[in-house]
C-alpha cells in the first residue's frame, strides 16, 4: 500500500492539531498539569509548523520558477539550430505562419534561399570540424550583413534562410549582393583558409496572399537557377522562371503518363563520311508528339527527366526505339546517354541486354556521352566503357569544347571518337585562328586513336574546309535535317554510293570531285 509522502511542515501542524485534541481531553477531566502541559508542546508544534510551512511555499515557487524557466530554455533551444545558434527548418517554417495569419494589410516580406558551393569538398577534404566551423562562421556573417531580420535560420546541411521587410526592389538586390560578397570572402578556421560561394534565390510577396509554402518553393527555384551560373550569385524570382518553372511541370506531367510513344518519338539525323559524303550513322534525336509539349526544347525535356528519375525509363524506351529503327536503317543508330542513366548501377549490362533483346550487332549503337560522365567517377566510368567496346560498341564522347575540355582526363579513356562542338566552326571563314583550332584538335583525336565528328554543318563550303582539315564524319542541317524514320529510310534508299546531289538535297555536293 501506498502512503503519500507529506512535507515536515504539514505532519507537525497535524501534530499540534492532535495534541490540542489530548489537551482538551485532559483539561475536561480535571487533569490541568497534563493539558497545559500538551497545550504547550501543542503551541510549540504549531509554530514550528508555520515556519516549515511557509519554507515549504517559498521552496515550492522557487521549484516552480525553476522549472518554468527550465521549460522556457527547452522551447527556446528546439527552435534553435545547434551548430549556429539561429532558428532552424521547424522554427522559420512557424514564424512564417506566424507572418502570414496576423498580417492585417499588405505586409511584404523578401524571402532569402542560400547554400554553399563546395561544401561537400570542404567535409570531405578538411573534415566535418572545419565543416561545422564553416557553417558558424557563414551564420554570423549572414546575421551581420541581414541586421535585425524577421527570421534567420539554418534549415539543414549547408541551407539558409531569412526574413526580411521588403521596401524597394533596390534594396533586395543590394542586400542580395551584400550577403554574397561576404561569404565570398575567405574563412579563417583552424589554421586553413577555406574560401566558398553561395547561390542565393530570392522571392518577393505576402505571405498570407502567397502562402508559406508558395513563398519558400519560389526563393528554391530562384536558388537553384542562381547555381547554374559559376561561382557566387544571386536571383530573384520573376515571370520568366515562373513560366519556365510551369513548363516544367507540364513536362513532368506528360512524362509521368504511361506510353512513352503516345507522347514522344525519335528524329533521326544523318551523319556523312567527309570523304564522300556517304551517310555512314545516324543520331537518334527526342521529339515531342502533340500539342502539350510544342516547343518546348529537348534538352529542357531531358533535364526535368534528370530532375524527375524518370530519366532511366526515358533512356530504355529510347533505346528500345532507336534500335527496332537501326534495323530498317541497316547503320549504326547513335543514342546520347544521359549522365544519370550512364552511372545507373549495372548500366552496361542493362544496356547489353537491350541490345540483345534487339536481335543486332553491337556494331550496330553507338553509344555518346558527354565529358560530366568521365569526370564525375574516372574508375566506374573506365570499366563501363571498357566492357561495351569489349563487344564492339563505338562509344564517342559528345559535345567536346561545352564544358571543362580538360585533355587531361581522355588519357584515362580509351574511345572510338570525340564530337566537336559547333561553336568550333562559328568563326571558321572569319579567321585564321579557327582554322588552326579545328585542324589541332582533329590531329589531337587522330593521335589517340579516335575518329572526329564536326557537329553544326550549316553550308557547303564549311563541309569543304572541313573535309581539307581531316575530319572523319560531318553533321548539320546542310548535310540532312532530322527526320522520321520512314523519312531516313527513304533518303538511304535512294542514296548512292557516292553522293554529287544538288545543295539543298543531301549537301555536301561533289565532295569527291
Amino acid at each position: 500500500m501506498m502512503v503519500a509522502r507529506r512535507q515536515p511542515g504539514t505532519a507537525l501542524a497535524l501534530l499540534a492539531v492532535l495534541l490540542s485534541c489530548i489537551a482538551a481531553y485532559y483539561g475536561l477531566n480535571g487533569n490541568a498539569r497534563e493539558a497545559g502541559w500538551l497545550a504547550f508542546i501543542s503551541a510549540c508544534s504549531g509554530a514550528l509548523s508555520a515556519g516549515l510551512l511557509r519554507d515549504d511555499i517559498l521552496r515550492s515557487d522557487r521549484t516552480r520558477s525553476l522549472l518554468a524557466d527550465l521549460l522556457k530554455e527547452s522551447r527556446r533551444r528546439l527552435r534553435m539550430d545547434p551548430l549556429t545558434g539561429h532558428l532552424n527548418r521547424a522554427a522559420f517554417t512557424q514564424a512564417l505562419e506566424e507572418l502570414a495569419a496576423t498580417s492585417s494589410d499588405s505586409t511584404m516580406v523578401m524571402l532569402l534561399y542560400f547554400d554553399l558551393n563546395r561544401f561537400k569538398e570542404v567535409n570531405d577534404t578538411l573534415g566535418h570540424y572545419v565543416g561545422d566551423r564553416l557553417l558558424e562562421a557563414v551564420g554570423d556573417r549572414a546575421a551581420e550583413v541581414l541586421s535585425d531580420p524577421i527570421a534567420l535560420a539554418r534549415l539543414g546541411g549547408d541551407e539558409f534562410a531569412a526574413i526580411l521587410p521588403f521596401r524597394d526592389e533596390a534594396e533586395v538586390k543590394a542586400i542580395g549582393d551584400a550577403l554574397i560578397n561576404a561569404i565570398g570572402r575567405p574563412f579563417h578556421l583552424a589554421d586553413r583558409v577555406v574560401e566558398v560561394s553561395a547561390s542565393l534565390g530570392i522571392a518577393i510577396g505576402d505571405p498570407a496572399i502567397y502562402g508559406c509554402e508558395e513563398l519558400l518553393r519560389r526563393a528554391d527555384l530562384a536558388m537553384y537557377e542562381a547555381k547554374g551560373n559559376r561561382g557566387g550569385s544571386v536571383h530573384i524570382f520573376d515571370d520568366l522562371l515562373s513560366n519556365r518553372q510551369m513548363r516544367e511541370n507540364s513536362i513532368r506531367t506528360e512524362l509521368g503518363k504511361a506510353h512513352f510513344e503516345e507522347r514522344f518519338m525519335l528524329h533521326y539525323q544523318p551523319i556523312v563520311d567527309a570523304r564522300d559524303g556517304k551517310t555512314c550513322k545516324v543520331e537518334a534525336l527526342l521529339r515531342s508528339k502533340g500539342t502539350a509539349l510544342d516547343g518546348i526544347s529537348p534538352a529542357l525535356m531531358v533535364s526535368v527527366a534528370e530532375d524527375s528519375g524518370q530519366i532511366i525509363q526515358l533512356t530504355e524506351w529510347t533505346l528500345d526505339t532507336a534500335l527496332g529503327a537501326a534495323q530498317e536503317f541497316k547503320c549504326p543508330v547513335a543514342v546520347n546517354v544521359s549522365p544519370i542513366y550512364f552511372r545507373h548501377e549495372n548500366f552496361a549490362d542493362r544496356l547489353i541486354d537491350r541490345l540483345i533483346a534487339s536481335g543486332l550487332p553491337p556494331s550496330s549503337l553507338v553509344v555518346e556521352v558527354t565529358e560530366g560522365v568521365l569526370i564525375s567517377d574516372i574508375s566506374s566510368a573506365r570499366d563501363s566503357i571498357g566492357h561495351l567496346r569489349a563487344i564492339g560498341i563505338e562509344v564517342y564522347l559528345d559535345d567536346f569544347g561545352t564544358g571543362y575540355s580538360s585533355l587531361s582526363y581522355l588519357q584515362n579513356f580509351e574511345l572510338d571518337g570525340m564530337k566537336l562542338d559547333k561553336s568550333f566552326i562559328q568563326k571558321l571563314g572569319q579567321s585564321e585562328k579557327a582554322i588552326r583550332i579545328i585542324r589541332s584538335m582533329v590531329d589531337f583525336s587522330h593521335s589517340l586513336g579516335m575518329k572526329t565528328v564536326m557537329e553544326g554543318v550549316e553550308s557547303e563550303w564549311q563541309a569543304r574546309l572541313l573535309q581539307l582539315q581531316g575530319c572523319d564524319y560531318l553533321q548539320g542541317f546542310e548535310l540532312g535535317v532530322p527526320m522520321s524514320c520512314e523519312d531516313l529510310c527513304n533518303r538511304l534508299a535512294t542514296e548512292p554510293a557516292v553522293i554529287h546531289a544538288d545543295k539543298g538535297k543531301h549537301g555536301l555536293s561533289a565532295l569527291s570531285s
